[in-house]
């Protein structure tokens, strides 16, 4: 599949972090739907069932995304890093966050793997998330904060805005820079089922290309 590129311009406008995003009126959006066509589907859709918008941001400190995410059934559980591989009765593995309605965010690299997966806010519940950094050749974990996420969720529509730090990612920003981006959207429709049952009815969309900063007017 050709990669494609976001382009992120420089932030010159204040964004404030409380999971409400009419801030971000006229920002780009990217979209993650079965009709983009950027996006692959994994699984049986059935339909346009899932829509993702995300926008963003960046200056010296801080990369901002706005996320806002529609879906006609719900379906979140806190999970752990250390329980994110689920395996089958036949002993096969699996990521337990595709059960599950989850967005991942992973940056990776020859010496760099960057991974933040996220549920919304639904009915009170959530964000639900966690975090791994691993660098240098031998691919040892970094100790590293998890981003500021402030989410909401308001007339079955769910939001949410993420500030991760420049320093905690271990990335120095600059104009031009590009940074590979894998986006992963998990839908699961059987909320309250055994994993087995929901084995056979995972589904999700992708997409990968390249997050490039940008600053106009240079």
């Amino acid at each position: 599949q050709a990669q494609t590129v976001w382009d992120v311009s420089r932030k010159s406008r204040d964004i404030q972090i409380d999971g409400f995003i009419e801030d971000w009126a006229g920002v780009p959006k990217i979209r993650l739907n079965l009709s983009a066509p950027s996006v692959r589907g994994n699984g049986n859709f059935g339909g346009d069932d899932l829509d993702l918008a995300l926008q963003a941001l960046w200056d010296q400190q801080n990369l901002y995304v706005a996320v806002q995410w529609e879906d006609d059934t719900w379906d979140i559980k806190r999970i752990g890093r250390h329980e994110a591989v689920w395996v089958s009765p036949e002993r096969r593995r699996r990521d337990r966050m595709l059960f599950f309605d989850n967005l991942k965010f992973h940056i990776r690299e020859a010496d760099y793997d960057y991974t933040l997966w996220i549920s919304p806010r639904v009915s009170g519940e959530g964000p639900f998330m966690w975090h791994r950094l691993l660098k240098g050749l031998k691919g040892m974990e970094t100790a590293t904060s998890a981003p500021l996420v402030t989410a909401r969720f308001h007339e079955g529509k769910a939001t949410m805005e993420i500030m991760f730090l420049w320093r905690e990612l271990r990335i120095k920003p600059k104009d031009q820079k590009i940074i590979p981006l894998t986006l992963i959207v998990a839908d699961s429709d059987l909320p309250g089922r055994f994993l087995e049952a929901k084995h056979k009815h995972l589904k999700w969309l992708e997409w990968h290309g390249r997050l490039q900063l940008l600053s106009p007017g240079k």
